[in-house]
C-alpha cells in the first residue's frame, strides 16, 4: 500500500522552497515526511488525552501557535496569518478579523454540550477552510482544530477520509 494516498505514485518532484527553513529537503515525498512527523507531535500532545483549556484556550494567539506547532520547524511563515492575496479565501484586510472571530466564539460556547458542540467544531472548521489563515496547512489545521475542540468536550474526533496524514490529496478532496 503506498502510504502517500490514493493516486498510486510518490512525488519525487522539487517544489518551491521559498520560506523553508530545512534546506536539505528537495523533495515533495520529502516534504511530505518533515509535515507528517512535525504534525504527528501535535496530534499526539492534543488529542492523545483530553486536552485543558490551558493546554489549548482557543484564543487569538493560542490559535496562531497551533499552526507554529504543526509546521514552525519546517516553513517561516507558520504561525503567521497569510500576506499574500489567494485564488481562494476572503480578503487579506479581514482574515486577521475572521481568526478573533473563531476566538471570540470559542470563549461564549465554552461551555456547551451534546449536539452544540459538534456545531460548533464542523462551525470552526468551515469558517477556518473559508477563510485561508496561513499560507498553505489550512485544512489540516482546520481539522486538527475542529477536533481538538471536540475532544476538550468529551466528543468523539472526526476521523477524515484520508488514508494517511502524508496524503496530498483526499479521496473527497477533488469532489
Amino acid at each position: 500500500m503506498n502510504p502517500f494516498g490514493s493516486t498510486g505514485k510518490v512525488d519525487d518532484t522539487p517544489f518551491d522552497g521559498s520560506g523553508m527553513k530545512i534546506k536539505t529537503l528537495q523533495t515533495r515525498r520529502q516534504l511530505n515526511e518533515a509535515e507528517f512527523k512535525s504534525i504527528l507531535q501535535v496530534i499526539e500532545k492534543y488529542l492523545l488525552s483530553k486536552p485543558s483549556h490551558k493546554l489549548a484556550p482557543f484564543t487569538f494567539g493560542w490559535l496562531l501557535e497551533l499552526s507554529m506547532e504543526m509546521l514552525g520547524s519546517i516553513w517561516s511563515w507558520a504561525g503567521e496569518i497569510r500576506t499574500t492575496r489567494k485564488n481562494t479565501g476572503v480578503s487579506l484586510e479581514i482574515v486577521t478579523a475572521e481568526l478573533g472571530v473563531i476566538a471570540i466564539e470559542s470563549e461564549k460556547r465554552r461551555s456547551d454540550t451534546g449536539e452544540l458542540v459538534i456545531a460548533t467544531a464542523a462551525e470552526f472548521h468551515h469558517r477556518a477552510i473559508l477563510v485561508q489563515l496561513f499560507e498553505d496547512g489550512n485544512g489540516r489545521w482546520a481539522r486538527l482544530l475542529a477536533n481538538i475542540w471536540l475532544m476538550q468536550h468529551d466528543q468523539p474526533v472526526t476521523i477524515w477520509p484520508a488514508t494517511d496524514l502524508r496524503d496530498t490529496e483526499s479521496p473527497i478532496r477533488g469532489e
